[in-house]
């Protein structure tokens, strides 16, 4: 089990790594809220979001456009020398230096990751839109016990809320369980039921919060997030399955 665990958790950190690690071989540049908006207006870089459209509505730059992780190889433009520039919610979030790895790997040849994102671009007074905020409801949250608990014996929904790179690496094995990213979460209510205790989980408890409100105000009444996310789950010495 202690070997298990052990391997589960070196896993882990190859999903969570740090853009240290990425920049060594990522093929983009970082830039921060100045220099993004000065290719904006003068060298008309695509700045891209690449997470949820729910994330997207609540708040992103003004100009900039919304194509999800798993939609770049498609949605990008075809000219592989335009400038692109990725953002997202800040230091922590790993979508923007994800999102620029992809497009490097997409044959993209002047890619930037704008990594400080909407935090940095707000505090440097730059322009925002939000086309349909999230409802300001509290967000409840439970502990990994709580969830091992109800798996085992209350008729719940877990909705894995992760990327499906992520969700391919690790998740949770349980029938309760449906794999729903929040990049798809707008379209796929009808996968969620209405007559239950509704658990949603991410990677790390970063996202969730934001699922929850959406859900919320969706008319769903019975919604909790996990603490610490899938990643508390494992340090907490549960069980994950393991794909590759």
């Amino acid at each position: 089990m202690r070997k298990l665990l052990l391997m589960v958790l070196v896993g882990f950190l190859s999903v969570l790594l740090t853009s240290t690690t990425a920049l060594a071989a990522g093929g983009y540049q970082e830039i921060d809220a100045a220099e993004t908006k000065a290719l904006m207006e003068k060298e008309g870089a695509l700045v891209v979001f690449p997470l949820s459209p729910i994330e997207f509505d609540n708040k992103h730059i003004k100009g900039s456009v919304n194509i999800v992780m798993d939609k770049l190889a498609t949605d990008l433009p075809a000219d592989k020398n335009r400038k692109l520039v990725f953002y997202c919610l800040g230091t922590t979030c790993v979508a923007s230096w994800r999102a620029a790895e992809k497009a490097v790997e997409l044959g993209y040849k002047n890619v930037y990751a704008f990594r400080e994102g909407i935090p940095a671009w707000q505090a440097a007074g730059y322009p925002m839109v939000t086309v349909k905020p999230l409802p300001d409801v509290a967000v409840k949250k439970i502990s990994t016990g709580e969830l091992a608990s109800m798996l085992a014996n209350d008729d719940i929904t877990l909705v894995d809320i992760n990327l499906n790179e992520d969700a391919h690496k690790f998740y949770i094995d349980n029938a309760k369980r449906v794999h729903i990213p929040l990049d798809e979460l707008n379209s796929r209510l009808a996968e969620i039921p209405r007559d239950k205790k509704i658990v949603v989980i991410c990677l790390k408890g970063k996202r969730s919060a934001t699922a929850v409100k959406y859900l919320t105000g969706q008319g769903y009444t019975d919604v909790v997030m996990v603490r610490g996310g899938l990643q508390q789950w494992v340090l907490d010495g549960r069980r994950v399955k393991r794909t590759n």
